[in-house]
């Protein structure tokens, strides 16, 4: 969150809504529905089948066309926890925290733990679900607090610096294999789309979050 600045975390803390990126782009996204569990069932099965054919679309890819690109994002993401700048970066991030009140280690914690705090540390969480003025405004503070200390570190300047270091450097030297997995991910997704009438229909529902199975179409 702190790398957004602080002007967005004045006004929206770690509860952005969905598509405002998008939105402050002049693009329009509709936001989604409060709860998938209030939709018909025939919708909901529909729902859970997308998600499946999804879910295994993805994971065939991961283990495929993909995979030598997660190995090459894995190696950047290593990279970077080694790389003597950032860790100077996140340590005076860290005491500018700490000074401030709060015990964070890693910029990254901070935002999924302020979203467990905010929707009362439930395992599932609905960022549709209302929220209190307290609540919120607490995330709030905490979120102006991470992008000052971001700032004043200049943490997301050394970060993004190193990283599209990293990236360049890998990209050059993995080119032509990069090249092939973009275009057998692209000739799967083609593939994929004409299949998609018989996959809807033949596809199991995912379970919702709540572990309940969606309800079968009548």
């Amino acid at each position: 969150m702190g790398y957004l600045g602080t002007a967005e975390a004045q006004q929206y803390g770690f509860l952005l809504p969905p598509g405002s990126a998008l939105s402050a782009l002049g693009i329009d996204v509709p936001s989604p529905n409060t709860n998938p569990a209030s939709l018909p069932a025939a919708e909901q099965t529909a729902i859970g089948k997308c998600g499946t054919i999804v879910q295994d679309f993805t994971n065939a890819m991961q283990n495929g066309p993909l995979a030598s690109i997660g190995t090459l994002s894995n190696d950047i993401s290593n990279d970077l926890q080694r790389d003597a700048a950032v860790k100077n970066a996140t340590q005076a991030w860290s005491a500018c925290m700490a000074h401030n009140g709060y015990s964070y280690h890693q910029p990254q914690a901070v935002f999924f733990q302020e979203l467990r705090l905010v929707y009362g540390d439930r395992s599932f969480i609905n960022i549709a679900d209302p929220v209190s003025a307290a609540a919120r405004q607490a995330q709030i503070a905490t979120a102006v607090t991470d992008a000052n200390c971001t700032q004043s570190a200049d943490l997301a300047g050394i970060y993004f610096a190193v990283q599209t270091s990293y990236e360049q450097q890998l990209v050059n030297a993995n080119a032509q294999a990069l090249t092939a997995a973009v275009r057998q991910y692209r000739t799967a997704y083609a593939k994929e789309l004409t299949k998609l009438p018989a996959l809807l229909r033949a596809a199991k529902a995912m379970p919702f979050p709540t572990g309940k199975p969606a309800p079968a179409a009548s």
